[in-house]
């Protein structure tokens, strides 16, 4: 009876025979591998293997390709594994590629699925070197209590579906290290409150938003996150979707870029009681914090004008940021709401940080309403400090009557600097 050589063997019947091995046993696949994947096939330190790329006319070439690449005799350390995979594979195929991973000691892992359920490769468990994990367009299983991601530092969770509101939480309870976390939610959602408990979290970044970028939608029920991050330091909040936030104390908060549709506890931005660099857009109609809270570390705020109530929200920041070096005005949106605009009501006291810190003024899409002209002539006539107010306007003409009531303002510095762009 003749024999066959391994490499002999069609690449579908090799590829079951290997995919079907224990992963303990990778290095006995690695001797046994056919000739025909040897010589370009070299893992290098960033890899990608991603089905829809041309090459891969079959599935059976693309699955020799991942074989051939992850267990080639020369393969090195794997800093990084992206696997964009369109088509459906078996659970004992992701594993085992994550396993191979795990063993060339992978600092960063990445999977995409394209709406498809994953079950999280248990060999992670044991990967002392997995730093960074995002999780692309699937549906995670809930994940058992004794799983662990021990080393894990940053965690990107994009377009992530959950089976219940516990999987948030059951996900993030088994990174003890965490740091990172990236929350990108573009579609609905089947989790109402996402709770996000994390001691060691340091930078949170959440997007939650339908459609185009920007874009607020109104939702029915109750949606929404509770945040409690004691250690973070920065946040990045993009929520155009829920009606309900919850931030629990966050003392060590230094910069902010905070964009929301609901109406907010005094809990909101009074739990960062250390903001340097805050960034606010809200459509709140009440001030989002005690009306004894002073920022004393605020000395850079950027607030959207595109809610009927900005002017008298910078007014009451105003009063609470007493250290305040710049200031810049900006509409983000162009939605229309049906709000009638709130009149400016002019502070009875000068804010300290008017008549003492405030040294920049910037302010975007100035359209010279009577409600911007009367905020931008207080400032003027009243920061003492200030040494360069720039307004930026759709307008050409330097003789536009919009210009020439800007320059006539009276500034009670006598150094600013009036600039147009």
């Amino acid at each position: 009876m003749e024999k066959k050589r391994l490499s002999d063997l069609p690449d579908e019947l090799l590829l079951k025979i290997l995919s079907s091995l224990p992963m303990f046993k990778e290095t006995l696949a690695t001797r046994l591998i056919s000739k025909r994947w040897k010589g370009p096939w070299k893992l290098v330190p960033d890899v990608m293997f991603d089905d829809d790329d041309t090459p891969f006319k079959s599935f059976e070439t693309f699955m020799s390709f991942v074989y051939g690449s992850l267990l080639s005799t020369d393969a090195q350390i794997l800093d990084r594994l992206h696997l964009k995979l369109n088509q459906n594979y078996s659970a004992s195929d992701i594993n085992f590629w994550v396993q191979i991973a795990v063993n060339r000691s992978v600092r960063e892992l990445r999977i995409d699925l394209f709406g498809k359920t994953l079950e999280l490769p248990c060999c992670l468990c044991s990967c002392r070197t997995l730093k960074e994990l995002t999780l692309h367009g699937l549906c995670i299983k809930i994940v058992p209590p004794s799983f662990r991601l021990s080393s894990l530092e940053a965690l990107h969770l994009l377009s992530v579906k959950f089976l219940g509101d516990e999987s948030v939480a059951s996900l993030l309870k088994i990174c003890p290290v965490l740091e990172h976390l990236v929350v990108d939610q573009i579609k609905n959602d089947n989790v109402k409150i996402s709770n996000i408990d994390v001691p060691t979290l340091r930078n949170l970044s959440i997007r939650n938003s339908k459609g185009k970028h920007g874009k607020r939608t109104y939702v029915e029920g109750s949606n929404g996150f509770v945040i409690k991050a004691p250690s973070l330091t920065e946040l990045n909040f993009e929520d155009t979707l829920s009606n309900f936030t919850m931030f629990e104390p966050m003392p060590e908060v230094i910069k902010a870029n905070i964009q929301v549709i609901c109406d907010q506890s005094e809990n909101f931005i009074g739990s960062l009681t250390s903001i340097q660099h805050l960034s606010l857009c809200s459509l709140t109609s009440k001030t989002p914090y005690p009306a004894c809270t002073v920022f004393s570390s605020l000395k850079h705020l950027e607030l959207c004008t595109c809610s009927a109530g900005w002017a008298n929200l910078l007014a009451c920041i105003l009063n609470a940021a007493q250290e305040l070096r710049s200031l810049k005005l900006k509409s983000k949106h162009s939605a229309k709401y049906s709000d009638p605009m709130s009149l400016w009501k002019e502070p009875t006291v000068v804010p300290d940080c008017l008549s003492k810190h405030l040294e920049i003024l910037e302010w975007r899409q100035y359209e010279g309403t009577e409600q911007e002209r009367n905020v931008a002539e207080y400032t003027l006539a009243n920061a003492t400090c200030l040494k360069m107010a720039t307004f930026s306007t759709r307008c050409r003409n330097k003789n536009h009557r919009m210009l020439k009531k800007l320059k006539s303002m009276d500034r009670v510095s006598k150094t600013c600097q009036l600039v147009f762009d």
